[in-house]
């Protein structure tokens, strides 16, 4: 996320959509199973035993997954420290993006309990990752892959790789232009919704740590940094 090599990265084609209802890393060959960490509150066992089914084929020799539940943070029970999370946001940034008609830039709003709990359990996954030498794999319980996904992960995941990413979107909603290809079905990204699938290297998630605190839901959080190349 940064104006070298270093940047968010996308494919063009999202092999994940969302359920309605440091060190330089090693070769990625040595990086798989893919360490995948699922957000998942402890209220939701069903969404947990959806997303483990769908993502089951992906842990069958040779794995491209190795998966792990990751305690989802409550923002309406657990607490959310303030320099972490912050408890308002402003539309300003995610308005020159946003072009929904009716969509007013320069208005503070509250952050629902559950955009601070959700960004919350992304700050906890980035410390995660960042004490790790290799990638991570974070998805949100609500991620279904396509039929693509396999394929296109490890296809794309050592290229991403070798380009320097910070993070590699793998689900995504498009809110700008692509800022220009670098392979094909590789893209630099300008500016992305949702986090329903992410590949985050070390490097990217201490660059987002030392961003804190999120300011506005997650995604938009995310987003701008990648607008701003940092």
């Amino acid at each position: 996320m940064r104006a070298d090599s270093r940047k968010a990265m996308a494919s063009d084609d999202p092999n994940v959509r969302r359920r309605i209802n440091g060190k330089r890393p090693p070769p990625t060959n040595d990086v798989l199973p893919l360490h995948t960490l699922v957000i998942n509150l402890d209220r939701r066992k069903d969404r947990w035993e959806g997303i483990s089914n769908r993502l089951k084929e992906f842990q069958a020799s040779p794995p491209l997954l190795s998966v792990h539940r990751f305690q989802a943070t409550d923002g309406l029970t657990d607490e959310v420290p303030l320099d972490a999370v912050g408890s308002c946001w402003n539309t300003s940034r995610n308005a020159k993006f946003d072009g929904r008609q009716g969509y007013r830039a320069d208005v503070e709003l509250q952050m629902t309990h559950g955009e601070r709990g959700c960004a919350m359990s992304h700050v906890r996954a980035w410390r995660t990752v960042a004490g790790r030498i290799t990638p991570v794999l974070v998805m949100e319980d609500d991620a279904v892959p396509t039929k693509s996904f396999g394929q296109r992960l490890r296809q794309k995941l050592p290229e991403a790789e070798a380009l320097g990413a910070d993070v590699l979107y793998l689900g995504h909603i498009p809110g700008a232009p692509w800022r220009q290809k670098k392979k094909p079905g590789l893209y630099e990204a300008e500016y992305l919704w949702t986090t329903v699938a992410y590949v985050l290297w070390p490097h990217g998630a201490k660059k987002l740590l030392e961003l804190l605190p999120v300011d506005e839901p997650v995604d938009n959080f995310m987003a701008w940094q990648m607008a701003q190349r940092l």
